[in-house]
């Protein structure tokens, strides 16, 4: 029986991630291959006027376009192998932390999911695609994709769950202290 009443039973619950891991996997591709076929490179397509276009980009660096203009010989595969790194670095997590909390357990499949996309694009293309484009007035998000924001949310998600657990066990009462055996 979980300690959360509301909780899926173990079982239920690793299916529901793995089903949205590969959803979130899926939708992130295939929103690329739409972007890459129906979208000029650097020519915005306005959706929400003052807030949201699209605009193709091909991102040869990091997460926000960081080392985009820095050129040197294996940047893909080096940058790569950072992002496979990383990714077994949470899959690692994922496995040693035992029952996750339903939150923890939606961060992580959505930065394990986010990030994969980004590796497939990396290892198909040599680039990321990034396609959307926030913005207020002159003032613009870098361009981001679907992988970049199941990163985003996930370990948004991760800190949430984090920080309202800490809250919990502080509220918990102090455990009494075992007496002596003697």
């Amino acid at each position: 029986m979980s300690a959360n009443p509301g909780a899926l039973p173990y079982g239920v619950r690793t299916r529901t991630l793995a089903i949205l891991f590969f959803v979130v996997l899926a939708a992130d591709q295939a929103t690329k291959i739409a972007a890459a076929r129906w979208l000029d490179a650097y020519e915005p397509v306005g959706l929400i006027p003052g807030f949201l276009q699209l605009v193709l980009v091909h991102n040869t660096g990091m997460a926000f376009g960081l080392l985009n203009d820095l050129a040197f010989a294996g940047k893909a595969w080096i940058l790569t192998g950072v992002s496979a790194a990383l990714l077994a670095l949470i899959a690692w997590f994922a496995a040693r932390a035992g029952p996750l909390s339903p939150l923890t357990g939606l961060g992580l499949t959505g930065m394990l999911a986010g990030a994969l996309g980004n590796i497939v694009d990396r290892l198909a293309r040599g680039h990321v695609v990034d396609f959307l484009d926030a913005y207020v007035g002159s003032a613009h998000w870098p361009t981001f994709n679907l992988a970049d924001s199941a990163i985003c949310v996930g370990a948004g998600l991760l800190l949430y769950d984090t920080v309202r657990e800490a809250r919990r066990a502080a509220r918990r009462p102090a455990a009494e202290p075992e007496a002596a055996e003697g």
